[in-house]
Protein backbone atom coordinates (compact mmCIF):
# COMPACT_ATOMS: atom_id res chain seq x y z
CA UNK A 1 0.00 0.00 0.00
CA UNK A 2 1.42 3.69 -0.95
CA UNK A 3 1.28 6.39 0.81
CA UNK A 4 -0.56 9.30 -0.93
CA UNK A 5 -0.59 12.76 0.83
CA UNK A 6 -3.89 14.84 0.58
CA UNK A 7 -3.72 17.78 3.13
CA UNK A 8 -1.04 19.34 1.14
CA UNK A 9 -2.76 19.47 -2.26
CA UNK A 10 -5.92 21.34 -0.55
CA UNK A 11 -3.76 23.52 1.19
CA UNK A 12 -1.82 24.65 -1.93
CA UNK A 13 -5.23 25.08 -3.97
CA UNK A 14 -6.59 27.59 -1.03
CA UNK A 15 -3.42 29.82 -1.25
CA UNK A 16 -3.58 30.22 -4.84
CA UNK A 17 -7.09 31.15 -4.44
CA UNK A 18 -5.88 32.92 -1.75
CA UNK A 19 -3.05 34.78 -3.63
CA UNK A 20 -4.93 35.55 -7.03
CA UNK A 21 -7.79 37.48 -4.60
CA UNK A 22 -5.28 39.63 -3.26
CA UNK A 23 -3.14 40.10 -6.49
CA UNK A 24 -6.65 41.70 -8.42
CA UNK A 25 -6.72 43.79 -4.93
CA UNK A 26 -3.18 45.09 -5.38
CA UNK A 27 -0.56 43.03 -3.46
CA UNK A 28 2.53 42.84 -5.46
CA UNK A 29 2.99 39.61 -7.48
CA UNK A 30 6.58 38.66 -6.84
CA UNK A 31 5.76 38.56 -3.02
CA UNK A 32 2.71 36.68 -3.61
CA UNK A 33 4.45 34.15 -5.30
CA UNK A 34 6.95 33.91 -2.72
CA UNK A 35 4.30 33.58 0.11
CA UNK A 36 2.57 30.84 -2.45
CA UNK A 37 6.01 29.11 -2.95
CA UNK A 38 6.62 29.43 1.28
CA UNK A 39 3.15 28.15 2.17
CA UNK A 40 3.03 25.33 -0.47
CA UNK A 41 6.64 24.07 0.71
CA UNK A 42 5.26 23.98 4.80
CA UNK A 43 2.41 22.59 3.26
CA UNK A 44 3.90 19.59 1.92
CA UNK A 45 6.11 19.19 4.85
CA UNK A 46 3.07 19.19 7.15
CA UNK A 47 0.74 16.60 4.65
CA UNK A 48 3.63 14.03 5.16
CA UNK A 49 2.54 13.85 9.48
CA UNK A 50 -0.33 15.55 9.30
CA UNK A 51 -3.55 13.23 8.75
CA UNK A 52 -6.73 14.61 7.02
CA UNK A 53 -9.66 15.35 9.14
CA UNK A 54 -11.52 13.00 7.23
CA UNK A 55 -10.50 9.42 5.73
CA UNK A 56 -13.21 7.69 3.35
CA UNK A 57 -12.66 3.98 3.47
CA UNK A 58 -13.99 2.14 0.41
CA UNK A 59 -14.25 -2.32 0.80
CA UNK A 60 -14.54 -3.68 -2.69
CA UNK A 61 -15.47 -6.55 -3.95
CA UNK A 62 -16.45 -7.47 -7.35
CA UNK A 63 -17.87 -4.52 -8.31
CA UNK A 64 -16.39 -3.32 -11.62
CA UNK A 65 -19.21 -2.07 -13.13
CA UNK A 66 -19.91 0.19 -10.19
CA UNK A 67 -16.63 1.07 -8.49
CA UNK A 68 -15.55 4.18 -10.71
CA UNK A 69 -18.36 5.98 -10.02
CA UNK A 70 -18.23 4.98 -6.27
CA UNK A 71 -14.55 6.65 -6.11
CA UNK A 72 -15.82 9.87 -8.70
CA UNK A 73 -18.77 10.61 -6.19
CA UNK A 74 -15.57 10.69 -3.32
CA UNK A 75 -13.76 13.65 -5.46
CA UNK A 76 -16.33 15.23 -6.23
CA UNK A 77 -17.30 16.30 -3.03
CA UNK A 78 -17.74 20.14 -2.40
CA UNK A 79 -15.49 18.86 1.07
CA UNK A 80 -11.48 17.61 -0.32
CA UNK A 81 -9.71 17.24 2.21
CA UNK A 82 -9.65 13.68 2.65
CA UNK A 83 -7.71 10.50 2.06
CA UNK A 84 -9.34 7.71 0.09
CA UNK A 85 -8.38 4.35 0.98
CA UNK A 86 -9.72 1.46 -0.63
CA UNK A 87 -8.94 -1.98 0.11
CA UNK A 88 -10.19 -4.75 -2.85
CA UNK A 89 -11.25 -8.05 -1.15
CA UNK A 90 -9.35 -10.51 -3.95
CA UNK A 91 -12.22 -9.67 -6.41
CA UNK A 92 -12.37 -11.89 -9.25
CA UNK A 93 -13.58 -9.60 -11.56
CA UNK A 94 -11.95 -6.28 -12.62
CA UNK A 95 -12.38 -4.18 -9.70
CA UNK A 96 -8.71 -4.01 -9.13
CA UNK A 97 -7.47 -3.11 -12.38
CA UNK A 98 -10.35 -0.03 -12.47
CA UNK A 99 -9.06 1.09 -8.66
CA UNK A 100 -5.70 0.88 -9.33
CA UNK A 101 -5.69 3.29 -12.67
CA UNK A 102 -6.92 6.11 -10.27
CA UNK A 103 -4.01 8.11 -9.92
CA UNK A 104 -4.89 10.89 -6.95
CA UNK A 105 -2.34 11.38 -4.64
CA UNK A 106 -5.40 11.56 -1.62
CA UNK A 107 -5.85 8.29 -2.46
CA UNK A 108 -4.27 4.46 -1.17
CA UNK A 109 -5.21 1.15 -2.25
CA UNK A 110 -5.01 -2.59 -1.46
CA UNK A 111 -5.32 -5.97 -2.49
CA UNK A 112 -6.09 -8.93 -0.67
CA UNK A 113 -4.85 -12.33 -2.00
CA UNK A 114 -7.79 -14.08 -0.71
CA UNK A 115 -11.41 -13.24 0.39
CA UNK A 116 -11.52 -11.70 3.90
CA UNK A 117 -15.23 -10.87 4.32
CA UNK A 118 -16.66 -7.29 4.27
CA UNK A 119 -16.25 -6.85 8.00
CA UNK A 120 -13.01 -7.81 7.93
CA UNK A 121 -11.96 -5.58 5.04
CA UNK A 122 -13.54 -2.50 6.86
CA UNK A 123 -11.74 -3.09 10.19
CA UNK A 124 -8.69 -3.26 8.38
CA UNK A 125 -9.45 -0.03 5.37
CA UNK A 126 -10.16 2.19 9.29
CA UNK A 127 -7.22 0.89 10.94
CA UNK A 128 -5.49 2.04 7.62
CA UNK A 129 -6.54 4.99 7.55
CA UNK A 130 -5.43 8.58 9.59
CA UNK A 131 -8.26 10.62 9.68
CA UNK A 132 -10.26 11.76 13.08
CA UNK A 133 -13.27 11.09 11.26
CA UNK A 134 -13.89 8.42 8.85
CA UNK A 135 -16.88 8.20 6.46
CA UNK A 136 -17.34 4.33 4.84
CA UNK A 137 -18.72 3.45 1.26
CA UNK A 138 -19.14 0.75 -0.16
CA UNK A 139 -17.98 0.46 -3.74
CA UNK A 140 -21.78 0.05 -5.27
CA UNK A 141 -23.08 3.09 -3.84
CA UNK A 142 -22.95 6.40 -3.65
CA UNK A 143 -21.96 9.59 -2.22
CA UNK A 144 -23.81 12.95 -3.10
CA UNK A 145 -21.78 16.13 -3.96
CA UNK A 146 -22.31 17.68 0.00
CA UNK A 147 -22.22 14.57 1.83
CA UNK A 148 -19.04 14.96 3.44
CA UNK A 149 -19.52 18.90 4.04
CA UNK A 150 -22.64 18.48 5.92
CA UNK A 151 -21.23 15.81 8.03
CA UNK A 152 -17.99 17.55 8.72
CA UNK A 153 -19.91 20.11 10.22
CA UNK A 154 -22.40 18.16 11.87
CA UNK A 155 -19.30 16.51 13.82
CA UNK A 156 -17.71 20.30 14.59
CA UNK A 157 -20.80 20.92 16.63
CA UNK A 158 -20.49 18.07 17.85
CA UNK A 159 -19.65 18.06 21.75
CA UNK A 160 -17.22 14.81 22.68
CA UNK A 161 -14.89 13.16 21.37
CA UNK A 162 -17.80 10.27 20.62
CA UNK A 163 -19.37 11.03 16.89
CA UNK A 164 -21.83 8.90 14.61
CA UNK A 165 -24.10 10.14 12.22
CA UNK A 166 -26.24 9.05 9.18
CA UNK A 167 -28.63 10.73 6.46
CA UNK A 168 -31.49 9.72 4.41
CA UNK A 169 -31.37 7.04 1.70
CA UNK A 170 -32.28 7.33 -1.69
CA UNK A 171 -32.56 4.29 -3.85
CA UNK A 172 -30.98 3.64 -7.50
CA UNK A 173 -30.71 0.83 -9.67
CA UNK A 174 -27.87 -1.04 -11.02
CA UNK A 175 -28.28 2.10 -14.17
CA UNK A 176 -28.01 4.71 -11.66
CA UNK A 177 -31.86 5.65 -12.10
CA UNK A 178 -33.90 6.27 -9.03
CA UNK A 179 -35.88 3.40 -7.86
CA UNK A 180 -38.81 4.50 -4.83
CA UNK A 181 -40.85 2.00 -5.78
CA UNK A 182 -38.55 -0.92 -5.06
CA UNK A 183 -39.29 -2.97 -2.09
CA UNK A 184 -36.02 -2.28 0.15
CA UNK A 185 -36.74 1.99 -0.75
CA UNK A 186 -40.73 0.75 0.45
CA UNK A 187 -39.62 -0.68 4.22
CA UNK A 188 -36.82 2.25 4.14
CA UNK A 189 -39.47 4.84 4.11
CA UNK A 190 -41.75 2.84 6.37
CA UNK A 191 -38.57 2.52 9.03
CA UNK A 192 -37.89 6.12 8.67
CA UNK A 193 -41.83 7.17 9.36
CA UNK A 194 -41.77 4.80 12.13
CA UNK A 195 -38.37 6.26 14.06
CA UNK A 196 -40.19 9.61 13.76
CA UNK A 197 -41.62 8.84 16.57
CA UNK A 198 -38.97 6.70 18.52
CA UNK A 199 -36.26 8.21 20.73
CA UNK A 200 -32.85 8.33 19.50
CA UNK A 201 -31.55 5.22 21.50
CA UNK A 202 -34.64 3.30 20.04
CA UNK A 203 -33.63 3.62 16.95
CA UNK A 204 -31.62 0.33 16.14
CA UNK A 205 -34.06 -1.35 18.33
CA UNK A 206 -36.80 -0.43 15.57
CA UNK A 207 -34.36 -2.00 12.71
CA UNK A 208 -31.37 -0.44 10.79
CA UNK A 209 -32.47 3.06 9.63
CA UNK A 210 -28.91 3.81 8.31
CA UNK A 211 -29.74 0.85 5.84
CA UNK A 212 -25.96 0.25 5.60
CA UNK A 213 -22.25 0.78 6.24
CA UNK A 214 -22.22 3.27 3.28
CA UNK A 215 -24.19 5.80 5.46
CA UNK A 216 -21.39 5.89 8.60
CA UNK A 217 -19.82 8.90 9.52
CA UNK A 218 -18.47 8.39 12.92
CA UNK A 219 -15.49 9.69 15.13
CA UNK A 220 -11.87 7.56 15.32
CA UNK A 221 -12.71 7.72 18.68
CA UNK A 222 -15.68 5.82 18.80
CA UNK A 223 -14.65 3.24 16.70
CA UNK A 224 -11.38 2.91 18.67
CA UNK A 225 -13.85 2.52 21.85
CA UNK A 226 -15.94 0.17 20.39
CA UNK A 227 -13.73 -1.85 18.18
CA UNK A 228 -14.33 -3.20 15.07
CA UNK A 229 -16.92 -4.92 12.74
CA UNK A 230 -18.45 -7.73 13.99
CA UNK A 231 -18.22 -11.13 12.03
CA UNK A 232 -21.62 -11.08 10.63
CA UNK A 233 -22.35 -11.48 6.97
CA UNK A 234 -25.77 -9.64 7.06
CA UNK A 235 -26.00 -7.59 10.39
CA UNK A 236 -22.07 -6.25 11.40
CA UNK A 237 -23.32 -2.70 10.16
CA UNK A 238 -26.97 -2.64 12.04
CA UNK A 239 -24.84 -4.01 14.75
CA UNK A 240 -22.22 -1.63 15.17
CA UNK A 241 -24.88 0.95 14.74
CA UNK A 242 -26.79 -0.31 17.54
CA UNK A 243 -23.35 -0.25 19.67
CA UNK A 244 -22.63 3.37 18.72
CA UNK A 245 -26.06 4.17 19.92
CA UNK A 246 -25.25 2.92 23.44
CA UNK A 247 -21.92 4.84 23.39
CA UNK A 248 -23.32 7.84 22.54
CA UNK A 249 -26.82 10.06 20.64
CA UNK A 250 -26.64 9.08 16.94
CA UNK A 251 -27.37 12.49 14.71
CA UNK A 252 -29.22 11.51 12.02
CA UNK A 253 -29.66 14.52 8.95
CA UNK A 254 -32.38 14.01 7.59
CA UNK A 255 -31.60 14.72 4.11
CA UNK A 256 -30.83 12.54 1.51
CA UNK A 257 -26.81 12.52 1.10
CA UNK A 258 -26.36 8.69 -0.23
CA UNK A 259 -27.53 6.43 -2.78
CA UNK A 260 -27.51 2.75 -2.23
CA UNK A 261 -27.77 0.77 -5.72
CA UNK A 262 -30.09 -1.84 -5.72
CA UNK A 263 -28.77 -4.84 -7.92
CA UNK A 264 -28.48 -8.91 -8.48
CA UNK A 265 -26.13 -8.95 -5.81
CA UNK A 266 -26.84 -6.98 -2.84
CA UNK A 267 -26.69 -8.61 0.65
CA UNK A 268 -29.51 -7.15 1.03
CA UNK A 269 -32.19 -9.26 -1.07
CA UNK A 270 -30.36 -12.38 -0.24
CA UNK A 271 -32.23 -14.98 0.94
CA UNK A 272 -30.65 -17.12 3.61
CA UNK A 273 -33.55 -17.55 5.82
CA UNK A 274 -31.38 -18.93 8.87
CA UNK A 275 -28.50 -16.88 8.96
CA UNK A 276 -31.30 -13.76 8.53
CA UNK A 277 -32.97 -15.15 11.87
CA UNK A 278 -30.06 -16.06 13.82
CA UNK A 279 -28.29 -12.61 12.82
CA UNK A 280 -31.09 -10.30 13.63
CA UNK A 281 -31.99 -11.98 16.91
CA UNK A 282 -28.37 -11.43 17.84
CA UNK A 283 -28.19 -7.73 17.17
CA UNK A 284 -31.21 -7.73 19.27
CA UNK A 285 -31.26 -9.95 22.17
CA UNK A 286 -27.45 -7.93 22.51
CA UNK A 287 -29.39 -4.69 22.02
CA UNK A 288 -31.41 -5.02 24.70
CA UNK A 289 -28.98 -6.16 27.52
CA UNK A 290 -27.14 -3.12 26.14
CA UNK A 291 -30.31 -1.27 26.87
CA UNK A 292 -30.87 -2.65 30.58
CA UNK A 293 -27.07 -1.43 31.22
CA UNK A 294 -27.45 1.84 30.59
CA UNK A 295 -30.96 2.45 32.49
CA UNK A 296 -29.18 1.27 35.26
CA UNK A 297 -26.83 3.51 35.06
CA UNK A 298 -27.39 6.76 36.88
CA UNK A 299 -26.24 9.32 34.08
CA UNK A 300 -28.58 7.54 31.38
CA UNK A 301 -32.51 7.98 31.71
CA UNK A 302 -34.67 5.06 31.70
CA UNK A 303 -36.01 3.84 28.36
CA UNK A 304 -40.32 3.87 28.99
CA UNK A 305 -41.42 0.18 28.51
CA UNK A 306 -43.59 0.68 26.11
CA UNK A 307 -41.91 2.94 23.88
CA UNK A 308 -38.93 0.08 23.80
CA UNK A 309 -41.59 -2.08 23.31
CA UNK A 310 -43.75 -0.23 20.42
CA UNK A 311 -39.55 0.27 18.84
CA UNK A 312 -39.25 -3.96 18.80
CA UNK A 313 -42.87 -5.01 17.36
CA UNK A 314 -42.21 -2.47 14.47
CA UNK A 315 -39.10 -4.15 13.81
CA UNK A 316 -39.95 -6.38 10.56
CA UNK A 317 -36.70 -8.11 11.59
CA UNK A 318 -37.97 -9.21 14.84
CA UNK A 319 -38.09 -13.22 14.92
CA UNK A 320 -39.82 -13.19 18.51
CA UNK A 321 -38.81 -17.13 19.30
CA UNK A 322 -35.49 -16.75 17.98
CA UNK A 323 -34.85 -13.43 20.20
CA UNK A 324 -36.07 -15.58 22.69
CA UNK A 325 -33.70 -18.05 22.77
CA UNK A 326 -30.59 -15.49 22.46
CA UNK A 327 -32.13 -13.84 26.13
CA UNK A 328 -32.49 -16.85 27.18
CA UNK A 329 -29.07 -17.69 26.09
CA UNK A 330 -27.82 -13.68 27.47
CA UNK A 331 -29.71 -14.46 30.97
CA UNK A 332 -28.50 -17.94 31.97
CA UNK A 333 -24.66 -16.19 31.38
CA UNK A 334 -23.78 -16.70 27.79
CA UNK A 335 -21.85 -13.49 26.91
CA UNK A 336 -21.55 -11.51 23.59
CA UNK A 337 -18.71 -13.75 22.00
CA UNK A 338 -20.78 -17.10 23.03
CA UNK A 339 -24.23 -15.53 21.54
CA UNK A 340 -22.59 -14.72 18.51
CA UNK A 341 -20.78 -17.98 18.35
CA UNK A 342 -24.68 -18.75 17.69
CA UNK A 343 -24.67 -17.03 14.29
CA UNK A 344 -22.39 -19.34 12.57
CA UNK A 345 -23.59 -22.84 11.49
CA UNK A 346 -21.78 -26.11 13.19
CA UNK A 347 -21.23 -28.34 10.59
CA UNK A 348 -23.29 -26.73 8.61
CA UNK A 349 -26.40 -26.81 11.07
CA UNK A 350 -28.07 -23.97 11.79
CA UNK A 351 -28.12 -24.36 16.07
CA UNK A 352 -32.01 -22.60 15.95
CA UNK A 353 -33.01 -25.26 13.20
CA UNK A 354 -31.65 -28.37 15.03
CA UNK A 355 -33.43 -26.77 17.89
CA UNK A 356 -36.86 -26.82 16.07
CA UNK A 357 -36.06 -30.35 14.99
CA UNK A 358 -35.12 -31.75 17.90
CA UNK A 359 -38.39 -30.37 19.85
CA UNK A 360 -40.38 -30.82 16.59
CA UNK A 361 -41.85 -27.52 16.29
CA UNK A 362 -42.54 -26.11 12.78
CA UNK A 363 -39.60 -24.18 11.33
CA UNK A 364 -42.48 -21.42 10.52
CA UNK A 365 -43.01 -20.42 14.31
CA UNK A 366 -39.06 -19.05 13.84
CA UNK A 367 -40.04 -16.62 10.91
CA UNK A 368 -40.12 -12.56 11.26
CA UNK A 369 -43.38 -11.62 13.03
CA UNK A 370 -43.63 -9.84 9.69
CA UNK A 371 -43.93 -13.20 8.09
CA UNK A 372 -45.94 -14.72 11.16
CA UNK A 373 -48.45 -11.63 10.99
CA UNK A 374 -48.52 -12.33 7.18
CA UNK A 375 -49.37 -16.36 7.79
CA UNK A 376 -51.93 -15.10 10.71
CA UNK A 377 -53.76 -12.97 8.19
CA UNK A 378 -53.68 -15.63 5.40
CA UNK A 379 -54.99 -18.11 7.77
CA UNK A 380 -57.93 -15.48 8.92
CA UNK A 381 -58.50 -14.12 5.38
CA UNK A 382 -58.71 -18.41 4.25
CA UNK A 383 -61.06 -18.92 7.66
CA UNK A 384 -63.18 -15.96 6.16
CA UNK A 385 -63.70 -17.99 2.57
CA UNK A 386 -63.95 -21.21 3.96
CA UNK A 387 -66.98 -19.25 5.82
CA UNK A 388 -68.24 -17.44 2.96
CA UNK A 389 -68.40 -20.76 0.98
CA UNK A 390 -69.68 -22.72 3.76
CA UNK A 391 -72.37 -19.37 4.09
CA UNK A 392 -72.98 -19.87 0.24
CA UNK A 393 -73.24 -23.66 0.45
CA UNK A 394 -75.77 -23.80 3.21
CA UNK A 395 -77.78 -21.09 0.91
CA UNK A 396 -77.46 -23.40 -1.81
CA UNK A 397 -78.52 -26.39 0.60
CA UNK A 398 -81.66 -23.82 1.75
CA UNK A 399 -82.20 -23.24 -2.24
CA UNK A 400 -82.60 -27.09 -2.86
CA UNK A 401 -83.96 -28.14 -0.67
CA UNK A 402 -86.70 -25.38 -1.20
CA UNK A 403 -86.70 -26.96 -4.56
CA UNK A 404 -87.05 -30.34 -3.09
CA UNK A 405 -90.25 -29.71 -1.58
CA UNK A 406 -91.70 -28.06 -4.40
CA UNK A 407 -90.70 -31.30 -6.31
CA UNK A 408 -92.60 -33.11 -4.03
CA UNK A 409 -95.47 -31.17 -4.10
CA UNK A 410 -95.39 -31.20 -7.91
CA UNK A 411 -94.76 -34.72 -8.06
CA UNK A 412 -97.86 -35.28 -5.46
CA UNK A 413 -100.20 -33.30 -7.78
CA UNK A 414 -99.39 -34.54 -10.77
CA UNK A 415 -99.57 -38.26 -9.33
CA UNK A 416 -103.48 -37.24 -8.16
CA UNK A 417 -103.78 -36.02 -11.69
CA UNK A 418 -102.22 -39.02 -13.20
CA UNK A 419 -104.92 -40.85 -10.67
CA UNK A 420 -107.74 -38.43 -12.04
CA UNK A 421 -106.79 -39.87 -15.76
CA UNK A 422 -106.62 -43.40 -14.81
CA UNK A 423 -110.32 -42.92 -13.77
CA UNK A 424 -111.27 -40.99 -16.84
CA UNK A 425 -109.67 -43.46 -18.53
CA UNK A 426 -111.53 -46.51 -16.84
CA UNK A 427 -114.65 -44.68 -16.79
CA UNK A 428 -114.36 -43.86 -21.04
CA UNK A 429 -113.45 -47.97 -21.19
CA UNK A 430 -116.98 -48.29 -18.99
CA UNK A 431 -118.74 -46.25 -21.11
CA UNK A 432 -116.99 -47.59 -24.58
CA UNK A 433 -117.83 -51.00 -22.78
CA UNK A 434 -121.43 -49.92 -22.39
CA UNK A 435 -121.76 -48.67 -25.63
CA UNK A 436 -120.53 -51.69 -27.56
CA UNK A 437 -122.94 -53.59 -25.82
CA UNK A 438 -125.81 -51.07 -26.77
CA UNK A 439 -124.73 -51.43 -30.25
CA UNK A 440 -125.00 -54.82 -30.23
CA UNK A 441 -128.24 -55.33 -28.53
CA UNK A 442 -129.41 -52.58 -31.31
CA UNK A 443 -128.06 -54.68 -34.03
CA UNK A 444 -129.76 -57.64 -32.76
CA UNK A 445 -132.88 -55.84 -32.44
CA UNK A 446 -132.99 -54.31 -35.59
CA UNK A 447 -131.98 -57.71 -37.48
CA UNK A 448 -134.56 -59.65 -35.36
CA UNK A 449 -137.23 -57.18 -36.84
CA UNK A 450 -135.64 -57.52 -40.34
CA UNK A 451 -136.50 -61.10 -39.80
CA UNK A 452 -140.07 -60.48 -38.64
CA UNK A 453 -140.71 -58.50 -41.36
CA UNK A 454 -139.22 -60.72 -44.27
CA UNK A 455 -141.67 -63.25 -43.16
CA UNK A 456 -144.54 -61.23 -42.89
CA UNK A 457 -143.77 -60.04 -46.06
CA UNK A 458 -143.39 -63.71 -47.39
CA UNK A 459 -146.96 -64.52 -46.59
CA UNK A 460 -148.38 -61.89 -47.86
CA UNK A 461 -146.84 -62.63 -51.01
CA UNK A 462 -147.79 -66.15 -50.70
CA UNK A 463 -151.64 -65.10 -50.25
CA UNK A 464 -151.02 -62.98 -53.67
CA UNK A 465 -149.67 -66.21 -54.98
CA UNK A 466 -146.29 -64.68 -55.83
CA UNK A 467 -144.00 -66.87 -53.64
CA UNK A 468 -142.70 -68.80 -56.05
CA UNK A 469 -140.00 -66.22 -57.03
CA UNK A 470 -137.85 -66.68 -53.74
CA UNK A 471 -138.15 -70.01 -52.03
CA UNK A 472 -137.21 -68.91 -48.88
CA UNK A 473 -140.47 -66.64 -49.47
CA UNK A 474 -142.48 -69.61 -49.19
CA UNK A 475 -141.19 -70.88 -45.53
CA UNK A 476 -143.00 -70.37 -42.69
Amino acid sequence: MSSLPGAGQQWQRVMTHVCRRLARAGYARDRLERSLLVTTTIANIDSMSAPPPVSVVIPAYNHERFVATAIDSVFRQAFQDFELVVVDDASSDGTWEIVSAFRDPRMRAVRHSTNLGAHATLNEGIAESRGRLVAVLNSDDVFHPERLECLTAAAHEARGNDFFAFTDVDFVDAAGQSAPGSRPAGDYLKLREACREQLPALWFLAGNPAVSTSNFFFSRGLFDTLGGFSALRYAHDWDWAARATARCRPAWVRESLLSYRIHESNTLIEHDVWRHIHENSYVQASALFRLRTACAGEATAAIPFEAACRALLRNESLHPLSLLCFLVGGLTGAGSDSLREFTRPADGQWALQSLAEAEGYPADLFQSSARLIEICRTIVDQAAMIDERWNTIQHMGSEIASRDRWIDDLNVRLAAAQQTVTERDLQIEAIQQDLAEKSDRLAALHASRLVRLAMSTGRMLRRLGISGMDPRLGED
